[in-house]
């Protein structure tokens, strides 16, 4: 215990919540013992006044006993209250009254009579009998008390004077129905207040004992709720550039923390992201500048070697100017496609008319593919449809499919546009009737910088990244791009995009 005592952080979750936790237990024991010491308070008074009135009213009963059998006068009323209130007195009829005695003193005995103090007193605040144990300054300060406002009813108060702590009953009695008189019954309160003195003393030992281990509690309690907490900061102790595998798994963790896991298994995901971003970035850069860097070279080497004429120069200037354009580009494509894939809440999507969109795109195309004498059809459903779009980039798509079938189809061949609108979709394909695909290269042609033989090689080939930048731009449209192709007969590109 003492050592978990030396290693508390002050600033630390743990202590904070085993803070917490005590403080809620604190207030929740303090507001029990208030409520418990005023029930039980209640409670005791409750009895206690139930008890003097049973005693008063048996009192009164006793006195009315012993009226019958008496004098019918005033002197013989107050000899009846001394019998029942003093224990003192006789009656002129001894034997007649020996048996109400000896019943009344029985009595006395079972309601416990013997410490109590009896008051009888007139309206005027005369003192007509007391017990013994009630002295003057007590007699003279509940006569005053009573003939201040002598009671029709049955009155309860509590009486504090000097060492008498009392409470005390006020019950009316009438003699002959005229004469009203009261008869005051008190009982001590110590027996009351020792027990609830007592209890509430317990109570305040007890409570700090149960704080105290409550504060450990509640640190074992933080250590089970924030151990998948450290399990996370042990997994990310582990994470570094070289390996951005780990995971937290979900069914380790209570459901409260399944956000939390879950928002670092992301973040563990972008970053893995961004890292591969750069490292395959890096690599294309590597590999794809790597040639025309070469050539640059080489050439700019030959032509140092010795003099040359101003054709010479010329034309190692023109290799090297249309292989730095060349480079241009790839590093363009390159960027494009980072934004593409990392940057994609940088597209502008807006209302698009299609058919008038992809009119213009083919008549652009057209001038492509006039060189060599290639004819471009559009053909489908010409019903207005109004899709979600970025303008730019969805002409870049097409462009770059249309160039593609322009590049692969030989002169006076055909290229075919269709537009086909069915269950709230968009299928545009582009069909050529050029060299085609082979099978084994069909799942390939959407990998960067993946060209094949008979279709993507040659003095006019590509950088390899049209069709990878097309498909990026369909995926963030919400759609998708296939393939189907036979060699030498064509291919055909379909486009799916929602409207």
């Amino acid at each position: 215990m003492f050592k978990r005592i030396k290693h508390i952080r002050f600033n630390s979750i743990r202590f904070k919540f085993s803070l917490f936790y005590t403080a809620i237990l604190a207030v929740i024991l303090f507001v029990y013992t208030i409520i418990l010491y005023f029930g039980q308070r209640y409670a005791l008074y409750r009895d206690l006044d139930r008890q003097l009135a049973i005693k008063a009213q048996e009192i009164a009963n006793a006195i009315n006993s012993f009226l019958p059998v008496s004098w019918n006068d005033q002197r013989s009323f107050r000899f009846a209250a001394s019998i029942v209130v003093q224990q003192e007195g006789t009656l002129p009829d001894i034997e007649k009254n020996i048996e109400a005695k000896r019943r009344w003193m029985a009595r006395r005995e079972e309601l416990g009579l013997r410490n109590d103090y009896i008051v009888l007193t007139s309206t005027e605040g005369e003192s007509i009998t007391n017990s013994q144990n009630v002295d003057e300054k007590l007699l003279i300060n509940l006569s005053k008390s009573t003939s201040a406002a002598t009671p029709k009813a049955v009155q309860y108060r509590n009486v504090y004077f000097a060492a008498h702590r009392l409470r005390m009953i006020t019950i009316p009695y009438y003699y002959k129905n005229k004469y009203m008189y009261s008869i005051q019954v008190g009982s001590s309160l110590k027996p009351i207040t020792k027990i609830l003195y007592g209890r509430t003393f317990f109570a305040l030992l007890i409570i700090p004992v149960v704080l105290v281990f409550s504060m450990f509690f509640g640190g074992a309690i933080a250590d089970r709720i924030l151990g998948p907490v450290m399990h996370i900061t042990d997994i990310a102790k582990t994470i570094s550039y070289k390996d951005l595998s780990a995971r937290v798994k979900l069914q380790d963790v209570d459901a409260e923390l399944r956000y939390l896991v879950h928002a670092f298994n992301e973040m563990i995901a972008r970053l893995d992201k961004s890292f591969r971003y750069i490292s395959e970035f890096s690599s294309n850069v590597a590999h794809e500048l790597k040639t025309p860097l070469t050539i640059i070279r080489g050439e700019s080497e030959l032509a140092l070697m010795q003099e040359r004429n101003v054709q010479e120069y010329q034309r190692v200037i023109n290799i090297n100017l249309e292989t730095a354009e060349e480079m241009l580009k790839i590093v363009e494509d390159l960027l494009l496609l980072s934004k593409l894939e990392y940057q994609p809440d940088a597209f502008n999507f807006d209302d698009l008319d299609f058919g008038s969109f992809i009119r213009e795109t083919v008549e652009q195309a057209k001038k492509m593919a006039a060189q060599k004498n290639i004819s471009i059809k559009l053909s489908g459903d010409n019903k207005p449809t109004v899709i979600r779009a970025d303008g730019v980039h969805l002409k870049r798509l097409f462009l770059n499919l249309l160039n593609n079938a322009v590049r692969f189809t030989p002169e006076k061949g055909n290229i075919t546009v269709n537009v086909q609108k069915n269950n709230k979709k968009l299928r545009i394909s582009v069909s050529d009737t050029g060299a085609g695909i082979k099978p084994e290269h069909i799942n390939k042609i959407f990998d960067r910088f993946y060209r094949t033989d008979a279709s993507r090689s040659g003095s006019e080939g590509g950088s390899g990244l049209g069709l990878s930048i097309a498909l990026s731009i369909a995926k963030i449209h919400g759609g998708d791009i296939s393939v189907k192709s036979t060699p030498n007969k064509g291919s055909t590109f379909t486009v799916t995009l929602p409207t």
